[in-house]
């Protein structure tokens, strides 16, 4: 009881500390400091912060500050932030009439636009056509060296229930007894049983695990790198191992116990957090492990995220051919791009429905997915990780940006 009340107080002397701080921050910036600098102080820690981000941190690492940052500057140029942004400016009261009617319009427009799955499957459609023109036959190794596939494996699989790990019986509590939907030994092992979950993204582990029995088949020993880090929506107990509550390592379990890929042929890289630092970790891994991949990645990404990929890949591997694999499309090919290599029975054609001009909510996230891979090129323009309208030259060694 003792500790528990010191635990109390403390824990509200550190509040009343921080609201201390916080009323004399206040009191700070509302008596003593002009409007005017106020601004410019709020402008300039902005830059910096900005600034600071752009040169530590990466816009997928999942919680940190440039994540935050890149979300709030990035919102209003979707049609979705664009739309509410509007609509919120209208409510406060800071334009007329007039112009309030104005910018419901606008705002309707944008959200209807970006809700049509006509829209939503051409914007959908450009990106994995990039990605479509990039395959090319992968050229065979040097002997003795092993096909590298890197499996970008990020939102893939979902968090579930382990097995527990502490073999003591559970101490029935008056707090367990007052659970209002207790869950019973049997159902608990039964979830704890299920295979890894995949996402409607999971289709990229089905499809290096099918490179991979490919490369086995043919005599060789391929090897599959998982980059996939920390979950933003797992929590870490005491007691965790970091590298034990990836997503990696769930990946890595269902590639084994499900599609028989040997423990001994995967690699894992805990540390990724947008795709420029999962190319760095995946390269400091192989040499680190000195693996002789004959200068050649095999690169498992998402189509509508591929183009990006890899020309970050090509720059990180800059002496290496980058064979690229897409996967996880949303859209087929125009029939008028296959007319080459197929021709009437042999092409596979979406029928445009009349519900196709009416908005959906699938639509409306396709279409945001494409507005956001859109503005993440844009970031590692901004970076000079890529450069804009580039297509990559994935043959061989390159001049380094």
């Amino acid at each position: 009881m003792v500790l528990l009340l010191t635990d109390v107080f403390l824990l509200l002397t550190q509040i009343l500390l921080w609201i201390l701080v916080g009323f004399i921050i206040w009191y700070f910036l509302q008596n003593i400091l002009k409007k005017e600098f106020l601004g410019l102080l709020v402008l300039l820690l902005f830059l910096a912060v900005i600034a600071l981000s752009f040169f530590r941190g990466g816009i997928d690492e999942t919680g940190s500050v440039l994540e935050i940052i890149w979300r709030l500057i990035s919102f209003p140029l979707t049609p979705f932030g664009l739309g509410m942004i509007l609509l919120l400016v209208i409510l406060l009261g800071g334009v007329t009439a007039v112009w309030a009617r104005r910018l419901i319009m606008i705002g309707l427009i944008l959200l209807a636009i970006g809700s049509i799955p006509v829209v939503s499957y051409w914007l959908a459609q450009e990106l994995e056509l990039e990605a479509i023109e990039l395959i090319a036959p992968a050229p065979a190794l040097d002997p003795g060296a092993r096909q590298v596939i890197v499996l970008l494996g990020r939102n893939t699989t979902r968090v579930q229930l382990q097995p527990r790990r502490d073999t003591r019986p559970v101490e029935v509590t008056d707090a367990i007894r007052k659970l209002e939907r207790p869950i019973s030994e049997n159902q608990f092992d039964v979830l704890t049983r299920l295979p890894v979950q995949m996402t409607e993204a999971g289709d990229r582990i089905v499809y290096a695990a099918q490179l991979y029995q490919e490369e086995a088949q043919r005599g060789a020993t391929p090897l599959i790198v998982v980059s996939a880090g920390r979950r933003s929506d797992r929590t870490k107990k005491d007691g965790d191992n970091r590298e034990d509550i990836t997503e990696a390592r769930d990946i890595q379990r269902m590639l084994t116990d499900t599609f028989k890929v040997r423990e001994a042929d995967i690699f894992l890289d805990h540390n990724n957090g947008n795709i420029h630092s999962s190319a760095e970790e995946v390269k400091k891994l192989l040499e680190g492990r000195q693996i002789n991949y004959g200068q050649q990645i095999m690169l498992v990404a998402s189509a509508i995220n591929m183009n990006r990929a890899a020309l970050t890949f090509q720059r990180v591997f800059s002496e290496s051919r980058i064979v690229v694999r897409p996967t996880d499309f949303f859209t087929i090919p125009p029939p008028a791009s296959l007319g080459r290599v197929a021709q009437s029975l042999d092409i596979t054609e979406r029928e445009v429905q009349v519900t196709d001009i009416l908005p959906t909510v699938d639509a409306f996230w396709l279409s945001s997915k494409a507005f956001q891979e859109y503005l993440n090129a844009l970031y590692y323009f901004l970076r000079g990780w890529i450069k804009p309208f580039q297509t990559p030259d994935l043959s061989g060694p390159r001049t380094p940006l």
